[in-house]
Order: structure tokens, then sequence, then C-alpha cells
């Protein structure tokens, strides 16, 4: 099951009750934001629930992911020590929030410092399904599992890509080289140590 969840995004509209909820937040933009990602916790809140009473939970891997940083001009949203936010390779357009839950197989409440991708979640799939990819069929992304139950000590990547139109980024270990070209901006390579300077600021 793929459920793509468009909360929270624009069109900034919160439902009525959730609103009401929120009735104190003076601010109306943070208000809806708020009314919004209330709503996403009740629904996915929902599914979790449904897994439990149909007695699925140890047989569901549950991965909850975003697809990009906070766009913060327009959602009024901060990506905070981070820099930049949606549709950059800075730190605050790619690094998100990325939790896995499998009741009996993973630990609970563990914190994962190392980096991962979305393009990691068809592996891992494919993996607990007993479907490897065919011999021809080459994947970026890798089973994330032996990573997860702390069988595999290493690194799941050893280098990551980004493309996105004329902006790029390239990171291995904790050295990020970038280039946040925009039109009519600056185009100039950028590099930077995540572990000493997660906001990319030197």
């Amino acid at each position: 099951l793929y459920v793509a969840y468009n909360a929270v995004h624009s069109p900034l509209q919160g439902a009525d009750a959730y609103m009401k909820r929120f009735e104190h937040i003076d601010d109306i933009h943070r208000r809806i934001f708020a009314a919004m990602l209330s709503n996403l916790d009740d629904s996915v809140g929902a599914v979790m629930k449904k897994l439990r009473d149909e007695g699925l939970d140890n047989n569901t891997l549950v991965f909850f992911l975003s697809d990009n940083g906070g766009p913060t001009r327009e959602l009024t949203s901060s990506n905070a020590p981070l820099r930049g936010g949606k549709g950059d390779v800075y730190e605050g357009g790619i690094r998100v929030p990325f939790m896995a839950r499998w009741k009996g197989t993973l630990p609970a409440g563990r914190v994962e410092d190392r980096p991962v991708i979305s393009l990691d979640i068809y592996a891992t799939a494919a993996a607990v399904a007993d479907a490897p990819p065919r011999r021809d069929q080459q994947i970026d992304g890798v089973n994330l599992l032996p990573f997860l139950t702390g069988k595999d000590k290493g690194r799941p990547h050893d280098q990551m890509y980004w493309r996105l139109n004329q902006r790029t980024a390239l990171r291995v270990g904790d050295w990020k080289l970038l280039r946040s070209a925009r039109r009519g901006g600056n185009d100039d390579w950028q590099l930077y140590t995540l572990a000493d300077d997660v906001s990319e600021s030197n």
C-alpha cells in the first residue's frame, strides 16, 4: 500500500474541525498549517490502528517520510538549523524525517544517524517480500534491514547524488559538494563537511 498525502502542502486549507482545534493560534497561516498537520497525524493514526485491529502489526513494515524539506516562504515553516528548503540541494531541501516501523523485527525508539534515501524503500520492500530485482535490473537503493536491525554497522551508502534541474549535489561520507544554481544566481561549486557544519554556512 502506498499512501501519498497532500498535507501539509499548498493550497493551505484546514478542515473546519481542525481549524477550531487550533483557534488559539493567532497567525492564520500557522493555524492552517497546524490544522493540516493534525489532520495528517490522525489519518496516519487510523492506518496504524487498522493494522493493529487486523492483527497485521507483526507482518507489516511501515515507512513514513516527506518528499522534501519545508517550503519556508510558502508555509511559514522553518528548516533551522538547516540551510535552504524545498527545491534546494542544501540540507534544508533534501534532509527530511524518515521513519521505519516493523513491530517485533525493528528495535523501537532507535535513532539512526547514517544517511539513507527514499530509493532504499524499494530495495528493502523487495527483500522483505523475497522478490529480489532481476539480475539485469540495476537499482540505486539498498536493503536497509541489516542496518536497521544492527547487523550491519557500516554505512548504507558511500555516496549519494541529487539533481534538481541545474542544482546538483554529491555526498561522500560527511563531505558534500554542491552547486545551487538558480536563474540569475550564484552557480559556484561549494564544499561543506556536514559533520562540523550541518547548516552549510562555512
